[in-house]
């Protein structure tokens, strides 16, 4: 299985046992504590695990598509890379950032977690280009670039 298909089955695996794909949903379900905090500047989400207790800080100057995007993403974290942040913070100051495979794979889980297989599957049967598509499902493209990539590793595509 690759590396992606493994994401993608844990980004399933997560939803399907709350039955959401909505990360507020998902976090509150699975008692992680999310704090918003309007002094963030550049900084859009946080990651970080505390004395066993899972915490993500968001920006709390994010509009909602935004918070939801970035709130996906660190549940990618804590779904990914909860190891990580028992022994550091795990900061985001740009969503879209893929240089560390970490941000990778959390942008990757998120992708998949917020776009359902067979609503983009329909959308990019209409022939659009790659930002029409994204902004028909009001996504980040490089979002809908992950997505496409699952989709054809699964098939689908």
């Amino acid at each position: 299985m690759t590396e992606v298909l493994r994401i993608a089955k844990l980004c399933e695996k997560l939803s399907e046992k709350h039955d959401s794909r909505n990360p507020f949903e998902i976090a509150a379900q699975e008692g992680i504590h999310l704090r918003f905090c309007p002094e963030f500047q550049t900084l859009k989400g946080m990651y970080k695990v505390i004395l066993g207790q899972r915490f993500i800080f968001l920006n709390g100057n994010l509009k909602r598509r935004e918070a939801r995007e970035v709130l996906a993403h660190e549940l990618g974290h804590d779904t990914l890379h909860r190891e990580m942040a028992e022994n550091s913070i795990v900061q985001d100051h740009f969503l879209l950032d893929m240089r560390l495979k970490p941000e990778y794979e959390a942008n990757l889980f998120a992708a998949h977690l917020l776009l359902d297989d067979n609503e983009v599957a329909e959308v990019l049967k209409e022939g659009l280009s790659l930002e029409e598509s994204a902004a028909r499902l009001s996504t980040p493209v490089p979002f809908l670039e992950m997505k496409i990539t699952i989709l054809e590793e699964k098939g689908i595509i």
